[in-house]
């Protein structure tokens, strides 16, 4: 899967292409994951009530469950660019992610904060902060690299390619934003088909909204350290071979 251009540039069609082949792959496995995740949260949270200290605990809970979910799908989605297939077993996954649950929600915890403040400042600080660690968390998972370093190597990855980033995001939110307005208006004719078509969208959709962010990672990976590689093995060839000698093929 080739989702870059000789330009050097992301290939928008070439990511969601990626992400419609994996999201075939894994989404059984995901839902699978996410169900062992948001069942039994939701039940303790209901349980638990959403006063005093008791709702804090539940909150805790939720927000663990969110980033143990989040690391899982990038795993899913790691396993599945290794070899294009889905080899590990929920187990592995969900053990995979567990050592990095601290770090995840660090991570979220400090880009919601900044993102939050770049947004109420002027809204356009917050899209490009937005942008630039869009691939935090998949470089914190995959790479193993702590929140800070994890922000660093997104903002490296992401760094001129922010506008076709943007566009990315923007083509998610318009294709939401008709789906909820086609349900809003079957809501209103018929309100149970409304409802079961929101519920059947959403299922099939949040598994491809949350595996975009990771194949945009291993895009942008690609296309930049594709290219140190090649320079690299360049300067290897040049200095190992001989003056007037072509080089090995």
């Amino acid at each position: 899967m080739n989702a870059t251009e000789n330009t050097g540039h992301l290939d928008i069609g070439g990511v969601f292409s990626a992400t419609t082949e994996i999201y075939k792959k894994c989404f059984g496995t995901v839902w699978v994951v996410a169900l062992l995740l948001l069942v039994p949260t939701a039940i303790i949270v209901a349980l638990l009530g959403n006063g005093g200290l008791l709702g804090i605990i539940g909150l805790l809970i939720q927000i663990i469950a969110s980033a143990w979910l989040i690391g899982s799908v990038i795993r899913i989605v790691q396993d599945v660019e290794e070899d294009g297939s889905v080899d590990w077993s929920v187990g592995e996954i969900l053990g995979s992610v567990t050592p990095k649950l601290v770090s995840i929600i660090l991570l979220q915890i400090v880009l919601a904060i900044l993102i939050g403040f770049g947004l109420i400042l002027l809204i356009i600080p917050g899209v490009i902060l937005s942008l630039m660690w869009v691939v935090a968390t998949p470089s914190l998972v995959v790479e193993d690299k702590g929140v800070f370093d994890s922000m660093s190597r997104s903002f490296e990855l992401t760094k001129g390619n922010w506008l076709r980033i943007l566009w990315v995001g923007i083509i998610i939110l318009l294709a939401w934003w008709g789906i909820v307005a086609v349900g809003g208006i079957l809501v209103s004719f018929v309100p149970v088909l409304g409802a079961i078509v929101l519920i059947v969208l959403g299922v099939l959709i949040y598994p491809y909204i949350s595996i975009i962010a990771t194949v945009l990672y291993y895009r942008l990976r690609d296309l930049k350290d594709g290219v140190a590689v090649a320079v690299e093995e360049t300067v290897i060839v040049e200095e190992t071979t001989d003056p007037g000698q072509p080089p090995a093929v």
